[in-house]
């Protein structure tokens, strides 16, 4: 029973590996790539719309947000630089939201030497090695499908009573109308996070969710002070959200 339940993990690794390189991907596409039949591999779809990875319509599978946790994986690279550059941003003092996104939660890991109050419902974040300068604070919350988020009236009712001086928000969906969700609870802690947010506001979103439309939109660019994505990211919605709106937009370069 050991062997076969590494098989399944395996293969339904695989799957996502498979979902986070094309962003978007049928059932039937999966099934010759992965030479399963289709009742298995919606099965092992069903698995990760249930961590809330990914999202499932009319046949179609599309990423919301990259669960294959690998150093050497590529999309890594991509997020740590994005991360890395909205790192620059944060100053002494500073208290700062950062959402359930594992890009947003990046940041932590290259705060340094500044005295800097992290609020997050991202449970994640308690398992980082973050600088003995920083503060980390949990909003609490209902724990979602996948454990690694926080959200409903105890999450909100935090956020709520803070005021920060930024925030950074990752996202599984942007386009030149505006960043969006796939998971309906993070909305609202999402917006709730902007709303009470009194200095500069950033996205942080890497080539892999630019041009992707998901079903709940948080907010659109009129707010935001920056995006940050990276140098694969499609110039054609980069270029539609510049025409529209006064941001500033970074493209950053991985590191090899």
């Amino acid at each position: 029973m050991k062997v076969k339940k590494d098989i399944v993990n395996q293969r339904r690794i695989d799957i996502m590996k498979s979902i986070e390189e094309n962003n978007s991907l049928t059932v039937e596409e999966l099934v010759k790539i992965h030479k399963a039949s289709p009742a298995t591999i919606r099965r092992d779809l069903q698995y990760w719309q249930e961590q809330g990875a990914i999202s499932k319509k009319y046949g179609r599978v599309t990423l919301i947000e990259a669960f294959v946790e690998d150093n050497d994986y590529v999309k890594n690279r991509y997020m740590k630089a994005i991360a890395k550059r909205a790192a620059l941003y944060v100053e002494d003092g500073d208290v700062i939201f950062i959402n359930a996104s594992r890009t947003a939660l990046m940041v932590a890991e290259y705060i340094r030497n500044k005295n800097v109050t992290i609020i997050t419902n991202n449970t994640k974040a308690t398992a980082f090695s973050l600088d003995p300068n920083v503060q980390l604070i949990m909003t609490g919350g209902e724990i979602g499908h996948s454990h690694t988020y926080l959200t409903g009236d105890f999450a909100l009712s935090s956020i709520n009573m803070v005021t920060a001086t930024k925030c950074f928000i990752g996202c599984s969906g942007l386009k030149e109308n505006g960043v969006s969700t796939g998971i309906l609870r993070e909305m609202s802690v999402n917006k709730a996070m902007l709303a009470r947010t009194a200095g500069q506001k950033f996205i942080l979103c890497d080539h892999s969710k630019v041009g992707l439309d998901h079903n709940y939109y948080y907010t659109d660019f009129s707010d935001i002070d920056y995006l940050i994505t990276d140098v694969e990211a499609d110039k054609r919605v980069i270029n539609r959200i510049k025409q529209k709106n006064s941001i500033n937009i970074i493209a950053v370069e991985p590191s090899s």
